[in-house]
C-alpha cells in the first residue's frame, strides 16, 4: 500500500508540473501517466477496488465544488440549471434509447437494457469542467450553467439508473405512479438527510476547539451524509450537496470568519497558528484535498482500461459517443434558443459534457449475472475516455480561438457596452479607471506573479462620487499600481508588492479625499483566488468602520 501511495503522490506531482509547464489539462496528463505507470508497477489494487475507491472519494470531490457555488447565482440561474440537470437528461435518454432501439439489429436490446447504457453517460464530471474553465476568462453565468449542470445531473441520472432501469432489469414492474412516488420520496428524504447532517456538522464545527478538528468535522459531515443516504437507497450526492450548502449558509450567516480588530489581524499575520481559521482557508484546503481525490479516481480509471475490449467493441463505443454528442448539442440548442444564448455558448456547453467516474460506478454496480455487463462496461469506459480526451482538447482549442468573444460576453455581464476588445482595454474617460473585466485580469496576473515570486499585495476598495474620484490623482500612485473597478459602483486600487502596512498608509490619505467614506482593504494570502479576494472585499465593504481589513 505504501508503494501505491508513493506512486500516486509522484504521479500527481509530475502531472501538476506538466499542467503548469505545458498548459495541458491535469486530467489528461494524470490518465496517461497512470496508464504508463501501470506498465511498470503493480497498481491492480486500484482497479480491483475501483467501486470502493469511487465511493470513498466522491464526497471529498464534491465539497470544494459545492463550497464554490454562489447561492445568489444558483438562484438566478435555477430555471436553466433545472432544464440542464433534469429536463435535458430526460430528453437525452429518451432520444438515445429511442434511436438505438430503432436501428439496433444486432443485439436486440430491450428499452431498459438501453437505459443501462445511456443513463450513466448523462452524468458529467464537474471537476474536469471547472479545471478547464479556470484557465480562461469566461462569463460567470456560463460557468454557473456548466458547473451547476455537472453537480445536479448526477442526481437525475442515478435516480433513473438505480430506481427505474435496475428494477426492470431485475424483473420488477413498477407502475408509473410507483416510479413517481419513489422519485419524490428519494429526493425529499435525501434532502432531509442532508439538512440533518449539515446542521449536525455545523454545530460540531462550533464545538471543535482547534482548526484541525473543525476541518475534519466538515469532511465527517459530508461522508456521513453520503453514507447514510446511500445505505438506505437514497441519493448520496444530493445529501452531500444539501449538507454542505446548509453548512455554508449557516457559517456565512453567523460570520465566523469576520475579523474586526486590527490587533487580531496583526497577530494573525505574525503568527503561524490562530484559534480562528477563516472559512476561506477551508475552501483552499478543500480544493487541495479534492485535487488529490480526483487524481486517485482518474488513476483508478486508468487501471480498469482494457484495450482489447475497446477494440472488440470499438464500433459500439464510437456510435454511442457520436450519438450522445449530437443529442447533447440538440438539447442545449433548445435552451440557447429559449434563453437567448449565443451558439458559442451552445458549443462550449456541449464540449463541457466530459464524463467521469460516476458513470463507471453505475455500470460496475450491475450484477455479475447480467449478460451484457462486460460489453456495457467496455462501452461506458470507452465513451468516458473518449469524452475526456476529445471534449477536453476540443474545448481548450475552441476557447483559445474564442477568447476575445468570451471577453466581450464577460463585459456584457458587467453591463459594459463595448464593440471590440480594444475598446474594452480603454479607461473610463472621467476617472481614468480600468473597467471590471480588465481590472480583474490585472489581479489574476498579480496572483500568478505572487505565487511564483512569493510576495504579498493588497487591494483597497471604496465607493464615492466622480468629483472625489478626480481628486485621487492628487495621491501618489506608483507605476506598478492599478486603479480600476470591481463592480459598477465600487472602485479599487491594486497595490502590488504592498502589505497591510503600506495599504493602511495609502488608505489614510485616501480617507481625507473621500470625506471619511468607508474604505475596504484586502490582502492577498498564498492560495487566494480572484473570487476569494473579491469575497474579502465585499465582506469588508459591508462593515460599518471607516476602514475595514480582511486577510
Amino acid at each position: 500500500m505504501l508503494e501505491i501511495f508513493s506512486i500516486i503522490l509522484t504521479l500527481i506531482l509530475v502531472a501538476k508540473y506538466l499542467e503548469d509547464t505545458l498548459k495541458v489539462p491535469f486530467v489528461l496528463v494524470i490518465i496517461v501517466l497512470s496508464y504508463i505507470a501501470n506498465s511498470f508497477f503493480d497498481l491492480s489494487l486500484l482497479g480491483e477496488n475501483f467501486e470502493s475507491i469511487m465511493y470513498l472519494m466522491l464526497p471529498i470531490i464534491l465539497i470544494p465544488d459545492v463550497l464554490g457555488i454562489s447561492r445568489s447565482e444558483l438562484k438566478e440561474n435555477l430555471p436553466s440549471i433545472f432544464y440542464l440537470a433534469v429536463v435535458a437528461v430526460l430528453l437525452s435518454i429518451t432520444l438515445a434509447v429511442g434511436v438505438t432501439y430503432t436501428v439496433d439489429d444486432t443485439y436486440h436490446l430491450t428499452i431498459f437494457e438501453l437505459l443501462i447504457i445511456f443513463t450513466p453517460l448523462m452524468a458529467t464530471d464537474v471537476v474536469s469542467v471547472g479545471a478547464i474553465f479556470s484557465k480562461f476568462k469566461l462569463p460567470q453565468q456560463l460557468k454557473m450553467l456548466a458547473e451547476g449542470e455537472s453537480l445536479f445531473n448526477d442526481i437525475t441520472a442515478m435516480i433513473i439508473f438505480f430506481f427505474i432501469a435496475i428494477p426492470f432489469i431485475a424483473g420488477q414492474s413498477p407502475t408509473p405512479l410507483e416510479l413517481f412516488e419513489t422519485t419524490i420520496y428519494t429526493v425529499f428524504i435525501s434532502i432531509i438527510v442532508g439538512l440533518f447532517f449539515g446542521s449536525l456538522g455545523y454545530y460540531t464545527f462550533k464545538v471543535a476547539n482547534d482548526n484541525f478538528s473543525q476541518f475534519i468535522a466538515l469532511y465527517v459531515m459530508a461522508s456521513l451524509s453520503f453514507l447514510v443516504a446511500d445505505k438506505i437507497d437514497l441519493s448520496g450526492i444530493l445529501a452531500v450537496i444539501v449538507s454542505v450548502m446548509l453548512f455554508k449558509y449557516l457559517f456565512d450567516k453567523e460570520g465566523h470568519y469576520k475579523l474586526k480588530k486590527y490587533s487580531l489581524i496583526i497577530r494573525r499575520l505574525n503568527s503561524e497558528s490562530s484559534s480562528e481559521l477563516s472559512f476561506r482557508s477551508y475552501k483552499k484546503e478543500a480544493y487541495y484535498v479534492g485535487l488529490f481525490a480526483n487524481a486517485v479516481i482518474f488513476i483508478s480509471i486508468a487501471n480498469v482500461v482494457n484495450i482489447d475490449m475497446f477494440f472488440k467493441y470499438h464500433i459500439e463505443i464510437i456510435y454511442t459517443f457520436i450519438l450522445t454528442t449530437v443529442i447533447r448539442y440538440s438539447v442545449l440548442f433548445i435552451l440557447s434558443k429559449y434563453r437567448g444564448f449565443s451558439l458559442k455558448w451552445t458549443n462550449i456547453l456541449t464540449l463541457s459534457g466530459m464524463k467521469g467516474g460516476l458513470a463507471l460506478i453505475m455500470i460496475v454496480s450491475l450484477s455479475d449475472d447480467f449478460v451484457y455487463k462486460a460489453m456495457f462496461m467496455a462501452i461506458i469506459l470507452g465513451v468516458v475516455i473518449l469524452s475526456i480526451f476529445v471534449y477536453t482538447l476540443s474545448l481548450m482549442i475552441y476557447l483559445h480561438f474564442e477568447k476575445d468573444a468570451m471577453l466581450l460576453d464577460t463585459a456584457k455581464e458587467h453591463h459594459l457596452l463595448v464593440k471590440d476588445v480594444h475598446e474594452l482595454l480603454s479607461k473610463e474617460p472621467v476617472t481614468g479607471a480600468y473597467n471590471e473585466v480588465i481590472f480583474e485580469d490585472f489581479i489574476e496576473k498579480e496572483i500568478h506573479r505572487a505565487e511564483r515570486y512569493n510576495f504579498l499585495f493588497s487591494i483597497i476598495a471604496f465607493k464615492t462620487n466622480k468629483n472625489n474620484l478626480k481628486k485621487i490623482e492628487q495621491i501618489y500612485l506608483r507605476k506598478s499600481d492599478y486603479f480600476g473597478k470591481i463592480d459598477r459602483e465600487t472602485y479599487a486600487v491594486l497595490m502590488t508588492h504592498s502589505t497591510i502596512d503600506g495599504a493602511l498608509i495609502y488608505a489614510k490619505k485616501l480617507e481625507n479625499i473621500l470625506q471619511h467614506q468607508h474604505i475596504a482593504i484586502s490582502q492577498y494570502m498564498p492560495g487566494d483566488s480572484v473570487n476569494i479576494i473579491f469575497d474579502k472585499l465585499r465582506i469588508a465593504m459591508q462593515d460599518t468602520k471607516e476602514i475595514d481589513i480582511e486577510v
